[in-house]
């Protein structure tokens, strides 16, 4: 039976279609409600490689850095393929990057571009990846790092070894660490900072922190620096979002807005699963539940939430009226097969993306794929049963009765 839980998760089932075209991997933390004890094993953490602000700390470095592990994301935390920067939809100065560094072979193509000097290697500090971001002066976007760091050996070791890219067989990152999972501070002011493991096809892992992009969904109650350092400012509730390869992983983080925590947190009745994971939050919070609302207030909202129209004079007294213990959940799934429920959500999906994919520019990491992902979206569920037909796949309706 659907639920209204069914539509407050429709808004995010275009991510979910994107991570099955395979350009995004979404990272999903596990809920248990618990801070975790430990981040990892020992033997696990004495596993992974470190990272490259310490394999690439000496110019004579033995390694070769690889295009797609170390050198777009390289490029990536340097702001080089942000919206911005080359990144944006024309490019920056006639160079033009994907955004975020998404599509490894076009960016390793753009460096490679002929006559364009931007990979020299007959004079590698020459290349203008090298010369540019290093020279406040020549570069407009500004000096992003300086000559005898880890950055500057590492993409100039990435240049002297032929500047390569396996296209053929790109790396696989089958999963992005972040640890912490999860975040709960005690007071503002508090600070935590995060390590970022990728996991590699063939079992390599090694530290990425320094190659990963970090933002802050709200910085009100939860700033984060370039280099992973969360700082708590108000008490309330967010995420900070870490970006790497194609892999996205939220975190949560927590400040309680009150004392009601821990064992002084009361008992609440739950009768379903996502009521349970709701206390779960409100208990780390420390936010008490309001009581269950009235049938008339209930009626109100469902249908503002559903068809965003009020329901009739009529309607609220045959509710009101209506002895059954399930009304709730009946009239929801009556709701959501009204005409009413189709138009107000398409309305507003369109309102959201404009119908058009020249409005979704810098929206989606990869250009041109906006009006792709909606049919992996309406397809999650093999038929989808509509008033009196049921879609059974693409292009195919059968009759309900």
């Amino acid at each position: 039976m659907r639920t209204l839980f069914d539509v407050r998760i429709a808004c995010s089932c275009w991510l979910l279609a994107l991570a099955a075209t395979g350009l995004v991997t979404i990272g999903v933390q596990a809920a248990d409600g618990r801070q975790p004890e430990k981040v990892a094993e020992a033997s696990e953490l004495e596993k992974v490689l470190p990272g490259p602000e310490v394999r690439f700390a000496d110019a004579q470095a033995d390694e070769v850095p690889d295009f797609q592990r170390h050198v777009t994301p390289l490029l990536g935390r340097l702001g080089c393929n942000g919206r911005a920067c080359h990144g944006s939809f024309q490019g920056r100065g006639g160079f033009q990057l994907s955004l975020f560094g998404y599509d490894f072979a076009a960016d390793h193509a753009a460096l490679w571009e002929a006559n364009s000097g931007r990979v020299d290697q007959e004079d590698v500090d020459e290349s203008l990846i090298i010369a540019k971001p290093t020279d406040a002066d020549l570069h407009e976007g500004g000096k992003r790092y300086d000559k005898g760091s880890w950055q500057y050996n590492l993409i100039r070791a990435w240049i002297a070894a032929g500047a390569e890219y396996e296209d053929e067989q790109p790396a696989q990152l089958t999963r992005l660490e972040v640890l912490p999972e999860e975040i709960v501070f005690g007071g503002k002011g508090q600070q935590q900072t995060l390590r970022v493991i990728a996991h590699w096809e063939g079992g390599t892992s090694e530290d990425v922190t320094t190659l990963c992009r970090f933002t802050s969904n709200d910085d009100a109650v939860a700033e984060i620096s370039e280099e992973g350092t969360v700082r708590a400012a108000d008490p309330g509730d967010t995420h900070v979002v870490v970006a790497y390869d194609k892999a996205v992983v939220p975190v949560p983080v927590i400040q309680p807005v009150s004392d009601l925590v821990g064992p002084r947190y009361p008992e609440v009745a739950t009768t379903t699963t996502v009521d349970a994971l709701v206390v779960q939050k409100l208990r780390k919070l420390g936010i008490q539940p309001s009581a269950v609302c009235s049938d008339a207030d209930f009626l109100r909202r469902v249908r503002l939430d559903l068809t965003g129209t009020l329901p009739s004079p009529d309607e609220v007294q045959r509710f009101l009226d209506d002895p059954t213990e399930d009304k709730r959940e009946a009239v929801v799934e009556r709701l959501l097969g009204t005409p009413e429920y189709a138009a107000w959500w398409a309305t507003r999906f369109s309102d959201w993306t404009g119908n058009s994919e020249a409005q979704l520019n810098n929206v989606l990491p990869i250009r041109g794929v906006a009006s792709k992902v909606s049919f992996p979206w309406q397809f999650i569920k093999h038929a989808t049963q509509c008033d009196d037909a049921i879609f059974c796949g693409p292009g195919h309706w059968d009759s309900a009765g």
